[in-house]
């Protein structure tokens, strides 16, 4: 038995597993770029993933921890790029690492290169063929692995193995590069807003057109990009866009949904700032705010008024006109009445 196998063995424990995807751990002893299959070792493993985060353990010794480690998130993969990911994991024991850096697809596998403790170093591949079929993240996955897939209704779970259950989302698959999970819905009847996000129904409605009032409660981690469209109809959208946000900033425009909860999650996180293009060129504006007296409870949601000459642009009215009902009609003066609703997109 080589030192690496041992080390791999000879790991952390863990708790049951959620899933059991089936994936196998091919490692040479010798840095070449080939795996040599005369000398590889293989493992049997099984893994549990929780968005693109993963652990597994020896299928053969299930009470043994084997690898902890992520995947670069299937939706920062860039349309006509591939589906190419990046893969890194490690092995620690007794004070020493094994680290693996490699890329590949889950649908083709990994491979890449292992590096041990005493300058020993070799080649791996992660074989991924008899994976189980298993729920997308996100609408941004889908597209990815199938870029020709259609805009409609798919299940997703977002947070893997987390406490949201996965559900039926609308993805998006044609707008602004496509891609976009429906994560929030604010119905045209709806009055007044919400006080905290936790008041909606925990699901979004699945369909992007006059929609029932919901909102995703899970983990944003698996998303990066946000966008936020208010006073929807058959003609048109205003939209609030963000790109490359942290999760904190995620979770921070879903806090806007709630008017008490966005002042309260500002102490923590400040408003994000948006675009109120999708090009990454547009104007930027700080907090998604006109200016800084629009952010109190008199309205709902991220962007305040960002629209040239549209100067009721928000998601729904807070303490301000609480009957009133839907998303604000977004042009001078023209408030919410029941003809509009707004949307969250994630991707």
């Amino acid at each position: 038995m080589t030192q690496l196998t041992a080390l791999i063995l000879a790991t952390l424990s863990t708790s049951t597993l959620a899933s059991n995807t089936q994936w196998e751990l091919h490692t040479d002893p010798q840095l070449n770029g080939v795996l040599e299959p005369s000398a590889a070792q293989v493992q049997k493993l099984t893994i549990t993933r929780h968005a693109n985060q993963f652990n597994a353990v020896d299928s053969a010794s299930p009470d043994t921890a084997v690898i902890q480690g992520e995947l670069e998130h299937p939706n920062t993969f860039e349309l006509g790029s591939g589906v190419v990911q990046r893969i890194q994991f490690s092995i620690a024991k007794a004070g020493s690492r094994i680290y693996f850096l490699g890329h590949g697809s889950e649908q083709q596998g990994y491979q890449g290169t292992w590096y041990g403790p005493n300058n020993d170093a070799g080649d791996f591949r992660l074989d991924t063929k008899s994976a189980d079929v298993s729920v997308p993240i996100n609408c941004a996955q889908i597209l990815s692995e199938n870029p020709e897939a259609l805009s409609g209704i798919y299940t997703i779970d977002p947070d893997g193995a987390g406490a949201h259950e996965q559900f039926e989302a609308y993805c998006d698959m044609e707008t602004d590069e496509g891609g976009w999970t429906l994560i929030g819905t604010y119905s045209k009847s709806e009055p007044g807003g919400k006080q905290y996000i936790s008041e909606y129904a925990p699901q979004p409605d699945t369909t992007p057109t006059n929609p029932a009032t919901g909102l995703y409660q899970g983990s944003m981690g698996s998303f990066r990009d946000i966008k936020e469209q208010v006073a929807c109809d058959f003609a048109s959208c205003r939209n609030a866009y963000q790109t490359a946000m942290s999760e904190a900033e995620l979770e921070m425009v879903r806090y806007t949904w709630g008017y008490l909860d966005q002042q309260e999650k500002q102490k923590n996180t400040p408003l994000p700032d948006c675009r109120a293009t999708y090009q990454a060129t547009g104007t930027t504006f700080t907090h998604c705010l006109i200016n800084i007296d629009r952010n109190n409870t008199n309205v709902v949601g991220w962007q305040r008024d960002i629209h040239a000459g549209n100067h009721s642009c928000w998601l729904a009215h807070g303490v301000y006109r609480p009957t009133s009902l839907g998303s604000s009609r977004c042009s001078y003066l023209a408030q919410a009445n029941g003809t509009r609703w707004g949307l969250l997109w994630a991707r």
